[in-house]
């Protein structure tokens, strides 16, 4: 039975849930084992992001016969990619890539992925899986082996079906904001463009508010019972993100039957044609953002379909003919 390593950067968010999500779902299956997500010691970098020293990287490698690689335009993805090389390991890389006009350093980001993590992905990946349709292009462009599969749902989050009667039961003016207030790409300045007092907005996420309104509740450090119960209340989940290469906030609150709007950027929207409870605005347009929110707000999400799309085990049945497949072993 293969035993897969999972190495990301040591910082909570998108990656690190990705990770400890094919964990549980794969760590105790009888043809493949995922190993427990590890913060694995690196070396900050001022140029490069962060990187691994060699002799402390090369035990969790060792222990593995396939290594999952997550990372994008940092060293430490070089360094484990190329000492899983080295080492024999198969090697599974996922970017959660995002375009180069929304890194926080465009140029220096765009020069670093084309002169290294380029070439590192090309020598030594056997397989890359991609999250949305924009990255699959991407790398399809350049990498002959890609294959696109979406984040699956957490189902520590989910909750029985909605009933009639829970419903009935929601604020049919509560909106509600998931993210880093103070993450300059998760757009939290998009919510003070909604006219004051017309709403009850809470805001779940760590920073400080930029400026105090009597309509908005900050919730800060809840227990996931807390969250539930903000998703069973809210009619409305706003999702102002500059980018988002898949956004696994939206994917809990349609889940549990609460409507989605989004900016364009947010690439989840890429897996919801056909289904109901969510609408797009422009990013940066205050005017259609508002729109949105009055029209989606209270709709009715297509729950079953969401569930079908996103179902773990279907997920998990994906990844683990990858690992095989990389083994020759399917």
């Amino acid at each position: 039975m293969p035993k897969i390593l999972l190495i990301r950067e040591n910082l909570k968010g998108g990656t690190d849930n990705y990770c400890k999500v094919l964990h549980r779902l794969l760590g105790h299956d009888n043809d493949c084992q995922v190993l427990p997500v590890t913060d694995i010691p690196h070396v900050k970098s001022a140029l490069y992001h962060y990187k691994y020293e060699e002799q402390v990287l090369r035990p969790y490698i060792e222990q593995a016969d396939i290594v999952h690689v997550n990372g994008y335009t940092a060293q430490g993805t070089i360094d484990a990619m190329r000492l899983a090389h080295r080492l024999g390991k198969k090697i599974v890389y996922t970017g959660h890539w995002h375009p180069f006009s929304c890194l926080r350093h465009p140029a220096l980001g765009k020069l670093f992925f084309n002169m290294k993590m380029k070439r590192a992905i090309m020598r030594y990946a056997d397989v890359v899986t991609t999250i949305n349709n924009e990255d699959t292009r991407f790398f399809s462009s350049f990498f002959p082996n890609v294959v696109q599969i979406p984040h699956p749902l957490n189902e520590q989050c989910r909750t029985d079906e909605p009933s009639e009667a829970s419903i009935g039961q929601r604020d049919p003016q509560m909106i509600l904001f998931v993210g880093r207030i103070d993450d300059p790409v998760k757009g939290f300045e998009q919510i003070y463009a909604l006219p004051e007092g017309h709403y009850h907005i809470h805001c779940v996420g760590k920073g400080v508010l930029p400026a105090e309104r009597s309509d908005i509740t900050h919730h800060v450090n809840i227990p996931t019972e807390e969250l539930t119960a903000l998703y069973q209340k809210a009619s409305l989940l706003v999702v102002p993100s500059k980018y988002e290469a898949f956004c696994f906030v939206a994917l809990e609150a349609l889940s549990q039957g609460v409507p989605v709007v989004m900016s364009e950027r947010v690439r989840i929207a890429d897996y919801l044609t056909g289904t109901a409870g969510w609408a797009v605005y422009r990013y940066g347009d205050t005017k259609d953002f508002i729109a949105k929110v009055e029209q989606t707000l209270g709709q009715t999400v297509s729950i079953d379909r969401i569930r079908h799309i996103f179902d773990p085990q279907a997920i998990a049945g994906k990844y683990k003919q990858i690992y095989l497949e990389v083994r020759g072993e399917k």
